[in-house]
């Protein structure tokens, strides 16, 4: 089965714009090895979160350094892509979306 053309082209920074691309190696550089990992890079199945697919997740408990002051910070991967994150402000809050990773991390 081909593909149209017009979605041959798609990227994931076409399907979701932002300030450019954040890759795994980013993230650690800026906050070190996540507390928790859920699910793996080669995960098949999908997960979802606040509207968020992913087959892997990072948690960070204490992020030092953490761009919003959040207590937890988790990061959602597609394979090596990523979709999105998420933090809570007191631990004891529920997770809410943070779109503001990614121009923290294109600096």
């Amino acid at each position: 089965m081909s593909v149209p053309g017009e979605f041959r082209t798609l990227t994931p920074n076409r399907l979701f714009p932002m300030p450019g691309p954040i890759d795994r190696n980013h993230v650690v550089k800026y906050f070190g090895q996540p507390d928790v990992t859920e699910g793996t890079v080669n995960e098949p199945r999908e997960r979802e979160e606040l509207g968020l697919k992913f087959n892997e997740k990072w948690v960070y408990k204490h992020p030092v350094r953490d761009p919003s002051d959040a207590a937890e910070r988790a990061i959602f991967w597609r394979r090596y892509d990523f979709v999105g994150s998420a933090i809570k402000r007191d631990k004891h809050d529920d997770w809410q979306r943070d779109d503001s990773l990614p121009s923290v991390l294109s600096r």
